[in-house]
């Protein structure tokens, strides 16, 4: 269970550091001061602000989505409940949410559900939004979390945009195109991402192009580009933020693109992980672009597929401890146990102890509220791996930094 003690950080104190001699310091816990300063920094407000719009995308304009989704998966209700600073704010619509507190007007529900070409499946729910200074596309996550975690394939595909765009998939036994023809025919490598979820950008791109880019030009607002995601979409995320990086020429255009994701697997191979570092060590510094994944403590999603698979994450990390702190881009002297170590029996168990109804209780007003006490009663069975996922785990520990900056200030 990392708490700060266990990162050697460049904040760290000195008889720490020398304890450690082996360990370059690296990362250091959350200041607001830098965060003013320094170009491309991590900022508490952009980063709750990515969290929460990532968070609502589990709701939508259809009656009862949400009264749905909580039954089993209780966690989502309270953290709208949290957004919103109420249980009936958090389940009026999407619309209504998105207008009334975050000043955004809906452009359009994602809602993609079927049989792609090349027998590939795609299942991605989110939204596009905008206002007067940003552009917000937000992905879905899982409510099944153990079991697609179970069944998460390492296959990987090219990154052929063009002629996957073209045939509205990666193609037929894509994780062999590209493995062995550059030996034989010359040429190089394309870059290499994650499967399931390129087929579901694939997918969400035309309407990326469709509502989006057309913001992304230089006579328009210099608006900051949101694209956002909790666990599964915050893998699409990271494909979406691949396109919008590559196909757009950031360096010049007034607008600037930032995504924050949360619980977030691994989405990029080694060699797509390599372009997407050389555009963001170039962007970054000059403030227009930025990727970071929110890690809490022992958040389990974020542990797949393994690296020896041949996938990285991309960006920097924000890490939250089991202690509370806010760590920016830190490195445990403690190696993290990758999710393969988890055994079958584990992860059996993990499912079995899935609650199976919320939390709630009938006040004396006869209104409807969650039930704290019983709600932390409940998930404390689940072991810290998957809880650690929960979405109000994450904004938890990020609305205590930013209220005590804003008090700060």
């Amino acid at each position: 269970m990392p708490t700060k003690s266990e990162f050697i950080l460049k904040d760290s104190p000195q008889d720490v550091i020398a304890a450690f001699p082996d360990v370059i310091p690296k990362g250091r816990s959350y200041d607001g001061e830098i965060a003013k300063k320094k170009a491309g920094a991590a900022r508490i407000n952009e980063i709750l602000l990515g969290t929460k719009l990532a968070c609502i995308a589990i709701t939508d304009d259809k009656e009862g989505t949400l009264a749905k989704v909580s039954k089993l998966n209780p966690w989502h209700e309270v953290a709208l409940t949290t957004i919103t600073g109420s249980l009936e704010e958090a389940h009026k619509p999407l619309t209504h949410i998105l207008d009334k507190h975050f000043g955004l007007k809906l452009d359009h529900q994602i809602d993609i559900s079927k049989m792609a070409g090349g027998m590939h499946s795609v299942d991605t729910q989110g939204y596009i939004a905008h206002n007067d200074d940003i552009i917000v596309v937000s992905f879905r996550c899982t409510t099944s979390a153990f079991d697609w975690m179970s069944n998460l394939s390492i296959v990987s595909s090219e990154w052929e945009l063009d002629e996957d765009l073209a045939q509205g998939h990666s193609g037929f036994c894509s994780c062999f195109d590209g493995r062995f023809g550059h030996l034989f025919c010359g040429g190089t490598k394309k870059p290499r991402v994650h499967t399931g979820f390129y087929n579901n950008i694939l997918q969400v791109i035309p309407l990326l192009q469709k509502y989006i880019d057309p913001l992304l030009k230089a006579d328009q607002a210099p608006r900051t580009l949101y694209v956002v995601g909790h666990s599964l979409g915050a893998g699409v995320s990271t494909l979406a933020t691949c396109y919008f990086l590559l196909s757009h020429d950031w360096a010049t255009l007034p607008q600037r693109l930032l995504n924050i994701s949360a619980g977030t697997p691994r989405a990029c191979g080694s060699s797509m992980a390599a372009v997407v570092e050389e555009e963001l060590a170039t962007l970054t510094p000059l403030e227009k672009a930025a990727i970071f994944r929110i890690v809490m403590d022992q958040d389990a999603v974020c542990m797949v597929p393994p690296e020896k698979s041949g996938y990285l994450h991309v960006g920097r990390s924000i890490f939250l401890t089991e202690d509370g702190e806010v760590l920016v881009n830190p490195k445990s002297r403690v190696k993290a146990r990758e999710l393969s170590s988890i055994v079958e029996g584990e992860m059996k168990e993990m499912k079995d102890n899935n609650p199976s109804a919320p939390a709630h209780l009938e006040t004396e007003e006869g209104k409807e509220e969650i039930d704290n006490a019983g709600y932390q009663k409940m998930v404390a069975k689940i072991p810290k791996p998957f809880r650690d996922h929960c979405p109000d785990c994450y904004l938890e520990p990020l609305m205590r930094l930013y209220e005590r900056e804003d008090k700060d200030n």
